[in-house]
This record gives structure tokens, sequence and C-alpha cells, in this order.
């Protein structure tokens, strides 16, 4: 009571002091209501959106397809003259063709190597005799241009030349005559002779005067009359 009445007392005493507390109490009222605390009693903070960084596609280098080297044509040399161990040489007698003192042989060049060679121009050939072995009589000489000309002649491994040998009656001449059983062949560029059994026996001149054998240059075929 003493309290109240004091208070009444201060209030009917100062009337602008009362008026002031109360508007004080009020604003202080007014205050603590408009703020609310978040639960738990923590601040909320607004949070910023984080910058994103957005990864840029990675450069891929495109690779260049690989450049092969076209290794080029290997360029085949050209054949070699043929020697004598390239070629195998025989004989063949060509019946119809003779009489009249004359006879024809084919004297035939097989490459029995294992690469392609060349042969060119005119054999040579020597009668060889049947009793001494040796060569006797006059070289061969040539027909030149009466069926093929002179020309390079290519041989495949297995493959011939021809040269057509005119041959004389060695009775139809005046000179010592000799069995005769084989010949001795050169070709252009060989430095010996091969020897090359005859077809059949024939009888040859046995000096150096009498030139019983001609020649023609080899081909790629025998001659046909």
């Amino acid at each position: 009571m003493t309290g109240i009445q004091g208070t009444s007392r201060l209030a009917a005493a100062r009337p602008g002091c009362v008026a002031a507390m109360t508007v004080a109490v009020l604003m202080l009222t007014g205050c603590a209501g408009s703020i609310s605390a978040p639960p738990g009693g923590g601040s909320t903070a607004t949070p910023t959106p984080s910058t994103t960084a957005t990864a840029r596609p990675s450069a891929t280098a495109t690779a260049r397809p690989s450049t092969t080297a076209t290794p080029a044509p290997a360029i085949a040399a050209d054949p070699t003259v043929c020697g004598p161990g390239d070629l195998a040489l025989s004989l063949q007698s060509r019946p119809q063709d003779s009489g009249m003192g004359q006879f024809f042989w084919n004297l035939s060049l097989t490459n029995t190597g294992g690469a392609a060679c060349t042969v060119e121009g005119y054999p040579v050939t020597t009668l060889v005799g049947s009793a001494s072995g040796e060569p006797v009589g006059s070289a061969s000489g040539t027909e030149p241009g009466r069926w093929y000309p002179v020309t390079v002649v290519v041989l495949e491994p297995g493959t011939s030349a021809y040269s057509l040998l005119h041959l004389g009656q060695a009775g139809a001449y005046d000179c010592p005559l000799v069995p005769v059983g084989a010949l001795d062949v050169t070709l252009p560029g060989w430095d010996a002779a091969t020897r090359v059994p005859t077809p059949n026996p024939i009888e040859g001149c046995d000096d150096d005067s009498t030139v019983l054998v001609r020649t023609g240059p080899l081909a790629p075929a025998p001659v046909t009359f």
C-alpha cells in the first residue's frame, strides 16, 4: 500500500514523468516483439550462391593419319649376255632341206640358267676330226641377212635361239677328206668354244682354204624355207 500510494503521489506530483516512462516501456516492448531469434539461438545467414566454374572441354588433338612411304618399284636390270655356263647347245639335222651337194643343220641354244640373258650375231664354228679330236679345216663363214637380220635375242629360262648352218658336202671339193663327229661353237663375246656332237657323221676338208660351213644370225625361231 505504501508503494502504490507513493507512486500515486509521484504521479500526482509529476504527471509528465509518468507519461514519459509509459512511452519508454511501450517502445521497449515493441522492439522486443519485432526481433525473433532463430531456432537454436543462432543467427541465420543468407547463403551467397557459390560460383561454379564451368569446365571447358579439353581440346582433343586430332591424330593425323600416318603417311606410309610407298617404295619405288624396283627397276629390273637389263639381261646380261649369255655365257657358256648359261646355255645348252645342240645340233639338229634338216634332211628335207638337203641335196645338190649341200645340207642344213639347226644350231640351237637353250637357256638353262635361272635368269634371262641375251645372244646376238653369228656363231663361229669349226669342224672337229673324229680321230684326232682336234679342229680341222677353216672356221665358218656367214650368210648375212638371208632369212633373219642380226638382232638381240632375249632368252628367258628354258627358251632357245637358233642359227641355221649351211654346210657343203666335202666330197664335192678337191680337198683331203677327214671324218668329223663334232663342231666347236663360239658365240660373240665368248673366249672359249663349246664342243657340240654332230647329228650324224660327216666328212670335212683337212685344209684351211675350203669353207664348208656358213652360219646364219641367231634368231628366236628356226628358219623355215
